[in-house]
């Protein structure tokens, strides 16, 4: 239910206000943005042009029946497969276009020297996220990247009638200039150790890990540090740069055990203040059973309390089919997330 507005805090007439934007401080989680709100003063005529400031965002503000009406939508994107009508300059994405919006105000914001993507499909989101870098000015050394990872090439299932229909007049995103200079195409299982260790040879092809000796802290990246399978030869850890902006979107498993299994590999790789999604986990209450909400919440249950947190402020439209996560700091090793995990189980299992 929405806070109460009525006498309460946080209140202002929207008229004739003015604040110096640029003595305020930045802050380091976007959500921030959109904690205040312009809405109608309760009891006002729907066609009112009076409205009031409120310091909640639009999320806190919906009332169980307008939270119930969003269900409802919920059920019939899912019953009339409208995620395969996604567009982005030609090309079939399988988004809503309000999560399309969350999507470039991340990547926008947030400048991501690499975006590790998994469920590549046809390749419409991740040329949306080719041409987002493409357009952004970061000021860093070396065009940004995406490594997007799917068992089938998206040239294999381009024309194929299989999970959406085929778009006739949508351009083939992994022919264009931008994914060749942008895009590099892991093909496998995403869960599956043989692809995570390709996934951590790419990153640190590119700069984004390295390695520092363990007893010294002196980073050893160099030709006298051999690279394994993911892992390094000699005694060095490998670690992601603290300088370079890493974004982890996950849209390959929405079972629970093999999206647990993506969380374990790549959740831990998002750099310090960047982000974190997990598309469509509203999935669960949509199937009646544990889906990708579940796994993520079973990934938040090892995880050090206020590493990752949870921004629904971020659906600024007040819907979404996802959930997206902040990660506010950095205190363990990105292998001790799936480490915990093998602990558990392993104790589980004697117990």
């Amino acid at each position: 239910a929405a806070a109460s507005l009525v006498g309460g805090a946080g209140v202002a007439e929207a008229s004739s206000m003015f604040v110096d934007v640029d003595a305020l401080p930045k802050s380091l989680s976007l959500a921030d943005g959109f904690r205040v709100s312009l809405i109608r003063p309760p009891g006002e005529a729907s066609n009112s042009g009076t409205k009031m400031l409120v310091n909640f965002s639009s999320m806190e503000l919906l009332e169980d029946d307008e939270i119930a009406t969003l269900d409802a939508y919920d059920a019939l994107f899912e019953k009339y497969s409208l995620f395969c009508n996604g567009r982005w300059l030609g090309a079939q994405v399988l988004q809503d276009s309000q999560d399309l919006m969350y999507l470039q105000h991340i990547t926008f914001m947030k400048k991501p020297d690499v975006i590790i993507e998994t469920g590549t499909y046809k390749g419409g989101l991740t040329y949306f996220f080719a041409s987002m870098l493409d357009w952004i000015d970061s000021g860093k050394e070396g065009p940004a990247q995406i490594i997007s990872v799917d068992v089938h090439n998206p040239d294999l299932v381009w024309a194929a009638n299989w999970f959406c229909p085929v778009c006739v007049d949508c351009i083939r995103p992994y022919t264009t200039d931008v994914w060749n200079r942008r895009v590099r195409f892991v093909q496998g299982h995403a869960d599956t150790e043989a692809v995570y260790n390709q996934m951590l040879n790419h990153l640190y092809d590119i700069g984004i890990m390295r390695f520092v000796d363990q007893a010294t802290g002196e980073v050893r990246d160099g030709p006298d540090v051999e690279v394994v399978d993911g892992q390094p030869s000699s005694s060095v850890s490998l670690a992601v740069d603290p300088q370079k902006t890493v974004l982890v979107n996950l849209d390959a498993n929405h079972e629970f055990d093999g999206l647990l299994m993506e969380l374990l590999f790549y959740a831990p790789l998002v750099s310090e203040n960047s982000y974190l999604v997990v598309q469509d986990t509203k999935l669960d209450k949509i199937w009646g059973t544990a889906g990708p909400t579940a796994a993520l919440n079973r990934f938040l249950s090892i995880a050090p309390a206020g590493e990752f947190v949870v921004e629904h402020e971020l659906k600024f439209h007040a819907y979404s089919q996802h959930t997206y996560l902040r990660r506010a700091q950095v205190t363990v090793p990105y292998t001790h997330f799936l480490e915990t995990m093998i602990a558990l189980t392993r104790a589980q299992k004697n117990s």
